[in-house]
């Protein structure tokens, strides 16, 4: 499971945290927000973009520890990612103060 580990830096200031993927490319992501659920924090990042209109798509990383080192590390388990990406969908809906419900009918 190591090459699914990442490289972060975060820029505290700007919000941005770099990801090295495992090809040793550095992406930029917007960090948005964080969450601990069931003992494990999750990240919801969304990749840097000068395009000022709405971000549609985030993406999830969770931390683990890897010999004593905390990294980021994709969501494999595809219920994992569903139950946590819907809990981040909850918590921008109320951020932004819309209910979703209302723009289906």
């Amino acid at each position: 499971m190591a090459e699914d580990m990442n490289n972060a830096v975060l820029d505290e200031e700007e919000g941005i945290i770099e990801l090295e993927d495992e090809d040793g490319n550095v992406v930029r992501f917007e960090f948005i927000d964080a969450i601990e659920h069931n003992g494990t924090a999750y990240y919801a990042l969304v990749p840097e973009s000068d395009d000022e209109e709405g971000v549609d798509e985030f993406i999830v990383l969770k931390e683990q520890e890897v010999n004593g080192e905390a990294m980021l590390a994709t969501v494999d388990n595809d219920e994992e990612y569903s139950e946590i990406g819907e809990i981040f969908l909850k918590r921008f809906a109320e951020l932004a103060g819309f209910d979703d419900e209302e723009d289906e009918g």
